[in-house]
């Protein structure tokens, strides 16, 4: 009896040990399902909360009175009008879809070839409201809004 005894106390952490470490497998395995939708529960409960609004408002103006569209907000290469577009703050991507909007580039990977041509970094878009004037090129409304 007494071995048993020295036995127990000698391993009893251990036993205590391997007794938790089996009751946490348990109640992980248990509850694996539950465990393995939180990232789906989480990106919900986030896109329902979100409360930030991108917005683009292409405000263009032109000498005749007359509403500019963007087949003629361009020519050879330059802006034919002034263009107010505001960037609302969020993530890059978000950013440039509002220049997307108001016509000045056509994708985010034309908008991201013409920084890098110039040295610029796409992400380092500021949200804020930009006028370009008549004659600006991309690589100038890059410019713009990346410093």
């Amino acid at each position: 009896m007494k071995g048993l005894k020295d036995f127990l106390y000698d391993k009893n952490d251990i036993l205590i040990a391997l007794l938790i470490l089996v009751l946490a497998a348990f109640l992980i395995a248990w509850r694996m399902d539950v465990i393995m939708a939180y990232p789906e529960t989480l990106a919900e409960q986030t896109d329902t909360t979100d409360t930030t609004e991108e917005t683009a408002v292409g405000s263009e103006e032109t000498s005749g009175g007359t509403e500019g569209t963007s087949s003629d907000l361009w020519e050879n290469g330059s802006l034919t009008q002034s263009v107010t577009v505001t960037i609302e703050g969020g993530s890059a991507t978000s950013a440039v879809q509002s220049l997307i909007d108001a016509g000045l580039f056509t994708s985010y990977e034309e908008y991201t070839q013409v920084c890098e041509a110039a040295g610029y970094v796409p992400e380092a878009i500021k949200a804020t409201t930009f006028t370009f004037e008549a004659g600006s090129t991309q690589t100038d409304i890059a410019k713009q809004v990346t410093e």
